[in-house]
């Protein structure tokens, strides 16, 4: 089972990362341009909720079910530049950055005109997005581990 909740840990962010550059690229248009906010891309906007919301738990699945013993020497732990970012920096920025990305969807929500709806998700979605791209292990990412 945990090698299968690697695996899609792995793959879905090839998809959830470009879903997120297309979301706001279309929010920007929307917010800056006489582009309309649809509920096309509203959808979209939910979707990417949902993928965040779907890899944190994930995650938060593998950090909590498999790797427990990992937490008995926290000392040892953050010492270790490297499982300290496996297991400490990393999960904890992608939970910040999930809740940056849920706040900017419900603001988005509140929004009455397609500027005040997309501006949120433009804003807080980018922030997120930068959080994620700030803490994301690139090195296994971009080598298929």
């Amino acid at each position: 089972m945990y090698t299968g909740l690697l695996h899609l840990h792995h793959w879905l962010p090839f998809v959830y990362l470009l879903l997120m550059l297309v979301v706001l690229v279309q929010n920007f248009l929307a917010w800056k341009s006489d582009n309309a906010f649809t509920d096309k891309l509203a959808r979209q906007n939910r979707i990417a909720l949902i993928l965040t919301h779907l890899q944190v738990t994930i995650g938060l699945i593998m950090l909590f079910g498999f790797n427990m013993d990992m937490f008995s020497e926290m000392g040892s732990l953050m010492k270790d530049s490297a499982m300290r970012f496996k297991y400490v920096e990393h999960p904890l920025t992608m939970i910040i950055a999930a809740v940056l990305i849920t706040v900017g969807n419900a603001k988005s929500k509140r929004g009455t005109d397609d500027a005040s709806k997309a501006k949120p998700i433009v804003i807080w979605f980018g922030i997120g997005l930068f959080l994620i791209a700030l803490r994301l292990p690139w090195e296994a990412f971009l080598q298929g581990a």
